[in-house]
């Protein structure tokens, strides 16, 4: 009895952890799909700042514009790598939430078993004491 407690408490515990893990994949999409949005808007920002061709323009004016630009495309490099962190961050919480799966299913596998052959030793034990109570009555009514 004691070690099924004990083996209910550990399942519970692997559950807990479970759990966490799939919050932590929540949140972790979540910042994923924020460095998608910001990429977007980076990737767009350039063609924003596109000057119309015959438009007059001072040389300080494109070397600020070259300068913006140069430094978007600091920032794109800088978010595609934010993105792949992200995703090596996300496939290594997938393998875990994976392993942790199994953990939580072997742990519900165990304690079902050890149930069962408590019940099946409960079982034998009501079946004992009644074919002795029928025993002890057919003996007396002899």
């Amino acid at each position: 009895m004691r070690r099924l407690a004990v083996l209910k408490t550990w399942q519970l515990q692997q559950q807990g952890k479970f759990d966490d893990l799939k919050q932590s994949q929540g949140q972790l999409q979540q910042q994923y799909q924020a460095h998608q949005q910001r990429l977007a808007l980076l990737e767009d920002l350039p063609a924003q700042y596109a000057l119309a061709s015959g438009h007059q323009t001072s040389a300080m004016m494109l070397k600020g514009i070259g300068r913006f630009r140069h430094q978007v495309d600091n920032l794109t490099r800088l978010q595609r790598q934010e993105m792949a962190l992200t995703e090596v961050e996300m496939r290594s919480l997938n393998q875990r939430l994976v392993d942790q799966h199994r953990q939580v299913k072997m742990g519900e596998t165990v304690v079902a078993k050890r149930e069962a052959v408590m019940q099946q030793r409960r079982d034998k034990q009501e079946q004992k004491m009644l074919d002795e109570l029928a025993m002890q009555r057919f003996v007396r009514g002899r």
